[in-house]
């Protein structure tokens, strides 16, 4: 049952989310952005969230809109699943702080104006994939009913994925491209405060890599490997940029404390694995067509969706 918070409560919540999201350039204090987070399980909704958030100086002040997108963006992975709701109406709102510190084209500006477009985006995704949590993680079997197991909605929700990824790899391009990449910047409060949103990026980004890869694997053995060639080079392009996504954080200090960088194999081998699943395909269309022939029933083992 929702807990109805009194006038001390929101003045105690209202005051977690100032020191949250102020204006010094300091990465985020995870503390606060607990309170936040709990907050959204106490009245089980994030109208109050919202209700305090939006009234903060985002529109004056470019750290405190940088801050806020990274607390909006915690608040939806892991505050209550009503958050995903309740903020759909706040995507106006953000769209108006991208456009506004957008204008300053490079640095917080260029780094604003691309995380409110991927929160946005992520949005977006929950709207038209309601199954998925905040924090994305589904088994293998939810998967497959969140698709309906339909080889058509497997195929769209890759796109949708890609789109999501893209956005995420937009995001890291900026932060790191406005660093300067000395190793010891990321050890700075100001070079924590642009870096610390990274880490629900690689979060996102990780899950997302995962079922790309399994849904890939599922479209290669029922599709022709022409109708996938679009998505084979956008996946190929995205997974070099997740590489060297993921090289750049594990090479710095401050993530190897706060989170586990996830292994990637190398590009030459993700490539042999496609080349395995076309084969497969052919394989198996050919024996379809022979008279007498044996139908594949499994591709061989690869690598990739061995390691997932």
């Amino acid at each position: 049952m929702a807990r109805e918070y009194s006038p001390r409560d929101l003045e105690k919540y209202a005051q977690a989310l100032q020191k949250a999201i102020n204006g010094n350039e300091t990465p985020v204090k995870q503390k606060h952005v607990r309170s936040a987070i709990i907050g959204t399980f106490h009245t089980q909704s994030a109208k109050v969230f919202w209700a305090y958030a939006l009234r903060l100086p985002s529109m004056d002040d470019r750290i405190v809109a940088w801050k806020l997108c990274h607390v909006v963006h915690k608040v939806l992975r892991e505050g209550h699943p009503l958050c995903l709701v309740d903020s759909q109406r706040h995507k106006k709102d953000l769209d108006a702080l991208g456009k506004l510190w957008g204008h300053l084209r490079e640095g917080y500006g260029r780094m604003i104006k691309l995380y409110t477009a991927l929160l946005i985006n992520k949005l977006e995704f929950h709207r038209r994939n309601p199954r998925f949590p905040g924090h994305l993680g589904v088994t293998a079997e939810e998967l497959e009913s969140i698709a309906g197991n339909d080889i058509n909605n497997y195929f769209e929700m890759t796109v949708e994925m890609f789109d999501y990824l893209d956005h995420i790899l937009e995001l890291q391009e900026a932060v790191f491209g406005s660093l300067n990449m000395a190793r010891s910047n990321s050890m700075t409060s100001a070079g924590q405060c642009r870096l610390a949103p990274l880490i629900p990026c690689i979060q996102d980004a990780s899950k997302l890599y995962d079922y790309c890869v399994k849904i890939m694997f599922k479209l290669h053995m029922a599709l022709p490997p022409d109708t996938l060639q679009g998505h084979r080079e956008r996946f190929l392009k995205q997974f070099r940029a997740l590489r060297k996504f993921y090289e750049s954080t594990s090479n710095l200090q401050y993530f190897k404390d706060l989170i586990a960088i996830p292994p990637l194999p190398e590009v030459s081998v993700m490539e042999e694995e496609l080349v395995t699943c076309i084969s497969f395909f052919e394989a198996k269309s050919s024996s379809e067509t022979s008279v007498g022939g044996a139908i594949p029933t499994a591709p061989p083992d690869p690598y990739i969706f061995n390691n997932l």
